[in-house]
């Protein structure tokens, strides 16, 4: 899947991700400044009608009644309808158009992180990425709603009040205004960034607060065996306690923010007013009109008070979109496949001075060579940190190597397609990942259209069959990373899933971990009788079962 996330810094990168929905926010932004202008005219009319009858009276009759009296009358009821339409359609348009962006942003970031995990995003933990998937997101989520589009409403507003301010009291009252607006905005953006560093203090603490919690839960039976849940407790409380003293102190910024610019907005409302006294006395405007153009100003000082909670989450905005931005700013890892090949199964797994290093770091391996093909099993052995699990990776094309070349048959792995070279493995990883769901659903992970009756036979194989039975069968719910099962069970679960895979080469990241000597023997020559017709390439740090395959390949470090 391709990622388009965009490019730029800071609220640009914003505008950009938005871009696709510019028509419908745009629409929505109408629909927002239609309302807003709807409510303001209703409060004007309103003062309009209850001025006018005070003054003329019902019994005056004629042309004034029709002017002063019904024609206010019949505006406010449509002012109040269209105030009505205008707020369902806005709702209905912006949040459909956000929710859209906001699922491409999931689908394109969670596209980026894959491949970069592990590698560039290791120093992530797991807390710290669901953070930026999950809570990130969310607050991107009320950029537009809560921020750009109060902002936008406000500055119109602003700019169609001012024109008709300078309308009725000239040019230099509107100069006036002018300067108190600018002073405003110099105010409510040095008033954003008073809130700034407790904001990033507090998105640090959360970060931590998550990555904690996921850590104790994971490792819940460790926690119970070794019975420290008394540090973890203390700890937890240590990390709300420091995490709800940032939250006093944004709050407290915050609070003095929010003070400081609605009393600002009141002072401009007060100028806004005063600058109506001098056509008011001149007579220049009549009395309905001037109470009629009193309240409009402040229906406007009601539409600009969002200003004061939009300003104040500018930088956490900012902040949040430098965090989504760390996880696809990282280099991606360079893909080792670029071609559109097919290799040709069966075929002989060929290396030829491969070489592998992390970037920054040492070499794990240098011109290495070897050739597998079936029924010649190869071990990998050496000591930890060798790199005789990156190897394997860099075999099914999961790591680019950093020299050297692997070909599969006459398809060098380099001109090969991805997808196809990959169906050509089976792979066993060292660290098992069962998923949240049934034994069936695991099992077909690696071959969706297995029928029961297969899926019985590759357990069987594996010496797994009796016990599923005992327990229900097939659907027996293996709960979360395969919490039903003992540690045995779902390394043989995982060997399952490998056999029913049926690809030609077999790579195996010690695959008896966990497992009694009887038992590892045993799944040992079921290997070998199965695989017999496939190449078979096992890692492994027990010296016995190495000397028990053909071919050995020792990596030194």
């Amino acid at each position: 899947m391709q990622t388009d996330l965009p490019r730029g810094g800071g609220h640009r990168w914003l505008r950009d991700l938005l871009r696709p929905e510019r028509r419908a926010l745009r629409h929505a932004w109408l629909l927002a400044l239609l309302t807003a202008l709807a409510g303001m005219g209703l409060l004007g009319l309103s003062g309009w009608f209850l001025s006018a009858a005070a003054l003329a009276g019902v019994a005056a009759g004629g042309p004034a009644v029709a002017f002063n009296l019904l024609a206010p009358s019949a505006g406010i009821r449509a002012l109040a309808l269209g105030r009505t339409g205008a707020r369902y359609l806005e709702r209905l348009v912006s949040h459909e158009a956000t929710f859209r962006v906001m699922h491409r942003l999931r689908t394109t970031l969670f596209a980026a992180i894959l491949p970069r995990v592990p590698g560039p995003l290791s120093r992530f933990s797991g807390g710290q990425l669901l953070e930026r998937l999950l809570g990130d997101v969310e607050r991107l989520e009320n950029a537009w709603l809560g921020q750009g589009q109060p902002l936008l409403t406000a500055g119109a507003t602003g700019l169609l009040l001012l024109g008709l301010c300078a309308a009725v009291a000239g040019p230099v009252a509107l100069l006036v205004l002018c300067l108190a607006f600018a002073a405003m905005a110099g105010l409510l953006f040095a008033l954003s960034r008073y809130s700034r560093a407790p904001l990033r203090d507090k998105a640090h603490h959360r970060d931590s607060l998550r990555a904690s919690l996921i850590q104790a839960l994971n490792g819940l039976p460790e926690v119970l065996a070794y019975d420290i849940r008394a540090r973890i407790q203390v700890d937890w409380r240590q990390r709300l306690a420091d995490l709800a003293d940032i939250e006093h102190r944004l709050a407290v910024r915050q609070a003095v923010t929010q003070t400081l610019t609605q009393g600002l907005m009141q002072w401009l409302a007060v100028g806004l007013l005063l600058v109506l006294v001098g056509p008011v006395s001149s007579g220049a405007i009549s009395g309905p009109l001037a109470l009629a153009l009193m309240l409009l100003v402040l229906g406007a000082a009601e539409v600009t008070q969002p200003l004061a909670a939009a300003a104040q989450r500018l930088p956490e905005t900012g902040d949040t979109i430098q965090r989504v931005r760390a996880l696809t700013d990282a280099p991606a890892p360079v893909v080792p496949m670029q071609g559109t090949a097919i290799p040709a199964a069966p075929a002989a797994l060929e290396v030829h001075d491969l070489s592998f290093a992390w970037p920054g770091g040492d070499s794990l391996f240098q011109n290495l060579s070897f050739q597998a093909s079936p029924r010649e099993p190869l071990a990998v052995v050496g000591p930890s940190g060798c790199g005789k699990s990156t190897l394997l990776h860099c075999l099914m094309g999961l790591q680019s190597p950093s020299g050297g070349g692997i070909a599969l048959g006459a398809v060098a792995q380099a001109q090969a397609s991805p997808d196809a070279w990959r169906r050509q493995f089976s792979l066993l990883l060292q660290q098992q990942q069962l998923f949240t769901g049934t034994l069936r659903d695991n099992l077909r992970l690696a071959r969706p259209d297995a029928d029961d009756g297969r899926l019985w036979h590759v357990l069987e194989q594996v010496r797994l069959a009796d016990t599923v039975r005992q327990r229900g069968g097939l659907d027996l719910w293996i709960g979360v990373n395969g919490l039903h099962l003992s540690g045995g069970q779902g390394r043989r679960l995982s060997l399952a899933r490998v056999l029913l895979r049926d690809s030609p080469v077999v790579l195996l990241d010690e695959p008896f971990t966990g497992l009694e000597t009887t038992s590892a023997d045993r799944l040992f020559t079921m290997l070998q009788d199965t695989l017999a017709d496939r190449t078979l390439i096992m890692v492994t740090h027990d010296p016995r079962q190495a000397s028990r395959l053909p071919r050995q390949l020792s990596l030194n470090g």
